[in-house]
Parts: structure tokens; sequence; C-alpha cells
């Protein structure tokens, strides 16, 4: 449920800094933000890094990634390695 309200409240604050289309993926301490290709440009500039990065870390967050292709259905469904996020919890 944590994981849940996690995410919830990750989308909430890409929405608060402008970004209509959102996801955010759960992978431990791992978040990866999907935002629709067209805003990556805008995410992109060191500042809005910045923001996202510290917004996220506020709610719980160690590790921020932007997935660099961008929003889509059902990517829940690609898998990450073990490795690439650490032991479960």
């Amino acid at each position: 449920m944590e994981n849940l309200s996690q995410v919830e409240q990750a989308e909430d604050a890409l929405h608060s800094l402008g970004f209509p289309q959102v996801r955010v993926r759960h992978h431990g301490d791992l978040a990866r933000i999907e935002i629709a290709r067209e805003d990556l440009p805008r995410a992109l500039s060191l500042n809005v890094l910045d923001r996202i990065t510290s917004a996220l870390r506020a709610i719980g967050f160690l590790y921020v990634t932007l997935d660099t292709q961008g929003y889509r259905s059902g990517s829940m469904n690609d898998v990450l390695p073990v490795s690439a996020v650490g032991a479960a919890k």
C-alpha cells in the first residue's frame, strides 16, 4: 500500500511541475518516470531535473530515472533485472 501512495504522490508532484501525462513506475528505491515524449526536452533541462529529483526524493525514493522512451501504456510489464534495482525489500 505504501508503494501505491508513493506513486500517487510522485505523479501528483510531476503534474504540479506541469507534466500532464505521466506515469511513475515503482521499483523499490527507484522511481522510473515516464512522461509524454513531447515533454522530454523540457524535463531534460537541469533546473527541471533538479526539481523532479528533489520532489521524488522527498517522497522517499533514493533514485529517480527518466525513461527516455516516454509514456507508454503497459510498460510496467518491461522487467528490470534485480541487479538494476537491488534486492527486493
